[in-house]
Order: structure tokens, then sequence, then C-alpha cells
């Protein structure tokens, strides 16, 4: 038998996945604009519509990206009181939730593959940021090997 999965390739779900991710911007968009959109409808279209552009966009850091849909949906809040007068904290908040639990898995997942990778290497040596300001680039690997000897002595 032929399976499908012999023909599809990851680019091709990524591409396929930008039609779901749209149209549940598009479904939250419509739901704040009518105020019909209840906290439990919110979270199944904030979750549809997180991991939808997670898989649409492949290239783009995950945080980056549930980040800027937390402030679209937070700026669509207050967008929806201007218009009705009542602020609905219990949807913001059960909407953000929902994107702070898709980040808490892709966490669990980094930190599986850290285990796997490296089970014996202290955080603070994974660690890749740059303590001297935002936008730095991280540590090259002579870079690690010189602050780690550098903290073994």
């Amino acid at each position: 038998m032929h399976s499908i999965l012999v023909r599809l390739t990851p680019g091709q779900i990524a591409r396929f996945a930008r039609i779901p991710a749209l149209g549940s911007a598009f479904v939250l968009a419509l739901g704040y604009v009518s105020n019909l959109l209840t906290p439990a409808a919110a979270v199944m279209i904030v979750f549809a519509m997180g991991w939808t552009m997670l898989l649409a966009a492949p290239r783009q850091r995950a945080s980056e990206m549930l980040g800027a849909a937390a402030v679209w949906i937070a700026f669509a809040e207050f967008l929806s009181t201007i218009d009705t007068g009542h602020f609905q904290f219990w949807r913001l908040g059960v909407a953000v939730a929902t994107l702070g639990g898709i980040m808490l898995v892709i966490r669990v997942q980094y930190l599986r593959e850290l285990a796997r990778t490296a089970p014996e290497s202290t955080l603070a040596q994974l660690d890749r940021r740059s303590g001297h300001g935002i936008g730095m680039l991280p540590h090259s690997t002579a870079q690690l090997d010189a602050m780690r000897q550098q903290d073994a002595a």
C-alpha cells in the first residue's frame, strides 16, 4: 500500500500550516470584534493558532512568536474593551496562559534534549546568552572553553 507519509515532507507540512494559522488568527480577531468569544473558545482558538504558527514558521524563535501572539491578544482585548466598555480579564488570562503552556512544553522538550546530549553539564555552562547586554552573539566554543577554564581555576 502507498502511504501518504512516503511523499510528505516537513517543508510541505510547514507550508500547509500557514492556512490554519491565518484562519485561526482571523477567527480570533472576529471573536474579539463581535465580542462573542468566550474564555473556553479563546483557549481553543489560541491553542490552535499557537501551534500552527510554530509549524508555519520553523525558522522563527518560538518564544518571540508566542510573545508576539500574547501582545496581539492583549491589544485585541483592549480594543474590545474600548468597543464594549467591559474588560474581560479572565478571557485574556486564559489566552495568555495557553500560550505559556505551549512554551512550557517547548522548554521541557529542550531540557530533555539537553539531558540526552549534555547530561553532566551545568545549566550555567550551557547558557549561550551574554551577560553584557541584549543582542549579543552567543559565545563560541573557544570562548566557552576559556570561560570553563577560568571557573575551574
